[in-house]
C-alpha cells in the first residue's frame, strides 16, 4: 500500500461503497493541516450495503454532491437510506471529454493512444465540470458539514475536484498526486463497476489492457490539469475564481472551515 495508504483514518472500508476517503490529514505549506471528518470523496455510492449506511450516520454526513451525469445517475442510483436527511445535489448534464468509448473500438487502438487521450481529456475536463465545482465549493463554503462529493470511479471529476481543493487549501503537489494515486488502490472493484455497468457491454470486446489506462489514476493525467489551468490563468486558484466564480471571502471561508 502507498504512504497516503497507510496514513491511519484516510480510508473508510464499506461492503458496496467504492474509493470513499477523507481529503483531511495533509499538511499545507504554512504549517497548517486539513481537518479531517468534514470533507470526504468518493466513487460510486449505488451498492451501499445497510452497514455502510451505518458508517455514513457515524461520520455524522449531512450533504452528497453527485458528480455523475444524468444518464449514469439514472443507470445506477444512489441506494441510501429512505429516510435519511442528506441534501443531495446533482446537476443534469451529459459527459463529452473522458468519453473514449469509440477511440478504444478503433483497429488501431492501443494502450498508449487511450493513455494520450486521457491526458488530452483533463485538459478539458475541469472546464466542462466548472458548474458541478462551482456548487461544491460554495457548498464546502457556506453549507453544512461533513460533506461527500463523488462521481462513479472516484477517479476524474473527484480526483480533479479534490486536487483543486487541495491547492487551495495550500497543499503541496506531490501529496496532491498522491492522494490522486491512492484510487490505484482500488483498481480491481473499478473495473468490477465498469464491467456491471449497464453499458459495460462495450467493453466487453475490447482487450482489457487498452483501456486499463482509462482506469488508472495516472498522476500524469492530473499533472496536465494543472498545466492546462496555469496556462490560461497563472494559477489553479485564479481558475476557481475566474471559471468558478469564487470570491476572496468565498476562498477565505473554505480555507477558516477546512484548515487547523
Amino acid at each position: 500500500m502507498t504512504e497516503v495508504g497507510r496514513d491511519s483514518g484516510r480510508i473508510i472500508f464499506m461492503d458496496g461503497g467504492h474509493n470513499f476517503r477523507d481529503i483531511g490529514g495533509y499538511p499545507t505549506r504554512d504549517g497548517c493541516h486539513v481537518a479531517q471528518g468534514l470533507v470526504f470523496r468518493s466513487g460510486t455510492m449505488s451498492e451501499l450495503s445497510d452497514r455502510d449506511h451505518a458508517i455514513l450516520d457515524n461520520l455524522g454526513l449531512k450533504v452528497i454532491c453527485d458528480l455523475r451525469s444524468t444518464s449514469e445517475r439514472s443507470r445506477r442510483p444512489s441506494r441510501l437510506p429512505e429516510a435519511a436527511q442528506y441534501e443531495i445535489w446533482s446537476r443534469d448534464h451529459h459527459m463529452s471529454a473522458g468519453d473514449l468509448t469509440e477511440a478504444m473500438h478503433r483497429p488501431d487502438a492501443t494502450p498508449d493512444t487511450v493513455r494520450a487521450l486521457m491526458i488530452d481529456a483533463y485538459r478539458t475536463l475541469a472546464y466542462e465540470q466548472a458548474p458541478s465545482y462551482r456548487e461544491l465549493f460554495l457548498r464546502i463554503a457556506q453549507g453544512p458539514l461533513p460533506l461527500v462529493f463523488h462521481c462513479a470511479a472516484g477517479k476524474d471529476r473527484t480526483g480533479i475536484a479534490a486536487a483543486l481543493l487541495l491547492d487551495l487549501l495550500g497543499v503541496e503537489r506531490e501529496r496532491i498526486f498522491a492522494d490522486y494515486a491512492l484510487t490505484d488502490e482500488f483498481f480491481a472493484r473499478g473495473c468490477q463497476l465498469i464491467a456491471s455497468d449497464p453499458v459495460g457491454h462495450r467493453f466487453a470486446e475490447v482487450d482489457p489492457a487498452i483501456w486499463e489506462p482509462m482506469m488508472r489514476a495516472d498522476p500524469a493525467y492530473l499533472a496536465a490539469m494543472f498545466v492546462a489551468l496555469e496556462v490560461r490563468h497563472g494559477t489553479a486558484e485564479a481558475f476557481i475564481r475566474d471559471e468558478l466564480g469564487l470570491d476572496d471571502e468565498d476562498i477565505m471561508t473554505i480555507r477558516d472551515r477546512l484548515l487547523v
